[in-house]
């Protein structure tokens, strides 16, 4: 008889666990309107960033990557709430730290919000306007319309702006957190600033970027890197963003449409990536590591083989942005995070392998040819978050398929 209560008693809190965290908490997929609910003016993005660390601990999360509970979206270094009437982004936050209160496109009609692992996609009914929001170290946010927009961007408390061409900088108050907004536009756009309320006015098929020093970089001395990388994608000279992270995480945010990128393998010893590119111009990239499969011993450092072959990095980053031909740059700080920028002259397609070196090593293995693809390491989802995720996932190939429609 106890036994048969003890198996009772177990059913039912494994089915409460199932309903709490495939009602409440998910990875990836649709967001439904009547899940969950959205925090009153008083919940700071501060607050989020607790709740949703503590979510994606029990849910055994590593890494980049979106949990959403109905409005909210909780990632490992962005928050925010989706207004599901007009498809405003609210309570936006890095690191806990409130960067704006609203992100607002006008006459922006609300279709649906997509989330598939670090990117989340916010559409309109027309198909021709989107907003993207990127859970990585640098917070992107890409606004994209193939119609004339305007982009109202509502600054929180405690926040300072400066205007330079087509760029704005943001820094707040009592944090080393720093924000562009950039137009990546050929013509010149409408910046307006008043009391709080940044407006952009941007012309058919461009985006207007927002892109903050990565966070995982702060206190590095690269503030000035990553105000010329963000003048380069003003310039449209910048092709992509890559962050590989904890627990196979990934995040690829395309700068120009036209760029691929495929992470083919990922080891204790390297980094594969393949890079490809319909128009054959030459473009910069970045990449941010924290955290990744590479095990780097006391005496390694990162490396770059460029299809193959040992590249030799540059000490000035500058000379990437002016640079002609393949160069590249190492920021390395410590074993587990570095930030690299890239200039690849020509394409259409690269391979582009991040190694571990040795300073004794007098020659470093190239990549062989021959190298199988092979998947992304799965993020750690035990039990019912392995479930979710799948069921996630099906749901996102669904709904891909009806907004192809």
């Amino acid at each position: 008889m106890k036994l048969k209560y003890f198996i009772m008693i177990s059913v039912s809190v494994l089915m409460v666990v199932l309903m709490i965290n495939s009602g409440l908490c998910q990875m990836g997929g649709p967001m439904r309107d009547d899940m969950g609910r959205r925090f009153g003016e008083n919940f700071t993005a501060g607050d989020m960033m607790g709740i949703g660390q503590t979510l994606r601990q029990d849910a055994g999360i590593q890494g980049m990557g979106f949990m959403h509970s109905g409005a909210c979206l909780y990632g490992q270094y962005i928050t925010f709430d989706v207004d599901n009437k007009s498809g405003a982004i609210i309570n936006y936050g890095i690191a806990g730290v409130e960067i704006f209160d609203s992100i607002a496109v006008d006459g922006f009609k609300y279709d649906s919000t997509q989330v598939i692992g670090a990117m989340t996609t916010i559409a309109d009914t027309g198909g021709t306007t989107f907003i993207q929001i990127h859970d990585n170290p640098a917070a992107v946010i890409n606004v994209f319309s193939s119609e004339d927009y305007t982009v109202n961007f509502d600054l929180a408390d405690g926040t300072t702006v400066s205007e330079e061409e087509n760029i704005v900088k943001i820094e707040v108050e009592g944090s080393d957190i720093v924000v562009y907004i950039i137009s990546a536009s050929e013509d010149t756009v409408d910046i307006l600033v008043d009391n709080g309320l940044i407006s952009i006015t941007s012309p058919a098929d461009s985006s207007v970027v927002v892109r903050a020093v990565p966070v995982n970089m702060r206190g590095q001395g690269l503030d000035n890197v990553h105000g010329m990388f963000a003048r380069e994608v003003a310039g449209n000279r910048v092709g992509a963003e890559v962050c590989l992270g904890a627990g196979g995480s990934l995040s690829v945010v395309n700068y120009a449409e036209e760029m691929h990128v495929e992470l083919r393998s990922m080891t204790q010893e390297m980094i594969q990536l393949r890079v490809n590119c319909t128009d054959p111009e030459g473009r910069i990239m970045a990449f941010n590591l924290d955290n990744t499969s590479l095990v780097l011993q006391e005496r390694d450092r990162i490396g770059i083989h460029y299809d193959g072959t040992p590249m030799a990095c540059v000490n000035d980053p500058e000379l990437v942005f002016n640079a002609t031909t393949a160069t590249c740059w190492i920021s390395q700080q410590t074993r587990e995070q570095a930030q690299i920028m890239m200039y690849i002259p020509e394409f259409s397609e690269h391979t582009i392998d991040i190694v571990v070196e040795s300073d004794e090593a007098a020659e470093v293995p190239t990549t062989p040819e021959t190298t199988e693809t092979t998947e992304t390491p799965d993020t750690k989802v035990p039990g019912f978050a392995a479930l979710i995720a799948v069921l996630g996932l099906v749901l996102s190939g669904y709904v891909s398929k009806k907004l192809k429609k």
